[in-house]
Order: C-alpha cells, then structure tokens, then sequence
C-alpha cells in the first residue's frame, strides 16, 4: 500500500514540471524559518511566568532566577539613575525584539514568493496547453494539453498549500511578538515606578 501511495504521489509531484523542483527547496526554506521562529519562542516561554512573582523581583533583584530574573539583573545592576534604566531596557528590546522582527520580516517574504511560483507554474503550463492545441495530429496534441493542465492546476495547488498554513503560523509569531513588546514595556515601567519611589533621580 505505501509503495502504491508513495509512487501516486511521486508521479503526481513529477506531473507538475521543473518548478516543483523550486517549489521544494523554497518549502525548506519557508518551514526551517519559521521552525527558527518556534524554538525562539519556546525558549521564551517563561516569560509567561505570574506576574505578582516578576514584581517580586523587580523590588529583591537577589531573589530572582531563570530567564527573567537575567533580565532584571541586567537591567538594575550597576543603574544609578533612570535615564541609565531606560537605556538598559532599549538595548534589551534590540536584543530580544530586533533579531525577531528580522525573522518575521523574511519568513514572510518568501511565504509570499511561494503561491508567485504557483502562479508562475500556472503560466507554464498554459503555454504547454496552448501549444498542445495548435498541434493538429490527435495523440501527441492530447498528451500535451494534459500535461500542460496538470502542470497549471499541481504548481498553483502546491504553492497555495505551501503558503496558507504558513501564514497561520506567521500570524501566531506576531501575536506573541506583541506580547513579547508588552511583556517588555510592563516590565519596564514596573521597575522605572520602583526606582522612582526610591528615589533616584533622572541623570546622576
């Protein structure tokens, strides 16, 4: 049974000419991109931590731990004055939030190049159609009006499937992109609100 479903799919894959092929290496590309962006997010994952123990923290820095304590000792160490604070919280929104929207921004560059290549095939396999048309002896007219349908509905179908379940992951990426901003801006002003109330001043 799998031999008779792999060699299905095998010909069907093969029925929509070279550009499968692009198709292919450019399915690599979009997936292993946003598998980057997955792992990136996973190991940010407890920043989902409750909130009243991060605050905690923001007030007894020595009693913090794993990802979020490091940002809260980066943050308050060595600090003197609340301009010092609000440059260690920019340098630590370049770090966690720029190599992110990078990310973001080229997955979904080529995520879009994906159904251009369908459309491209779609083209291609028009042309063949055509061509088969304009043939006037029976068999090898039929055989390329066929082929050139295949290759038109297969190239257009695969850059479309390729496409749409990427999007749905992008969109997700944004989101907790959005929460990864917030989760920042949140933490920021908690701890400018704990320095101001001890009463460190704007420039020292």
């Amino acid at each position: 049974m799998w031999d008779i479903l792999n060699d299905t799919v095998f010909k069907t894959w093969m029925s929509g000419g070279p550009l499968m092929i692009g198709l292919a290496a450019l399915a690599l590309v979009i997936y292993g991109s946003i598998l980057q962006v997955m792992i990136y997010f996973r190991r940010l994952k407890e920043l989902r931590k409750d909130e009243y123990e991060w605050c905690h923290w923001i007030e007894k820095p020595d009693d913090s731990s794993g990802l979020i304590g490091d940002m809260i000792c980066y943050t308050q160490r060595g600090v003197d004055s609340t301009k010092e604070l609000r440059f260690r919280f920019e340098m630590l929104h370049r770090r966690l939030i720029q190599p992110l929207d990078r990310q973001i921004r080229f997955s979904t560059t080529i995520v879009s190049a994906a159904p251009l290549l369908g459309l491209l095939g779609t083209v291609v396999g028009m042309l063949a159609t055509f061509l088969g048309l304009s043939v006037s002896y029976g068999g090898n007219s039929l055989d390329l009006v066929a082929g050139g349908i295949s290759e038109a509905l297969i190239t257009t179908q695969t850059g479309l499937m390729l496409a749409i379940p990427a999007m749905f992951f992008l969109s997700s990426a944004r989101s907790q992109r959005r929460d990864l901003h917030y989760f920042l801006t949140q933490l920021e002003a908690r701890t400018l609100k704990q320095y101001e109330k001890n009463g460190f001043s704007e420039n020292i």
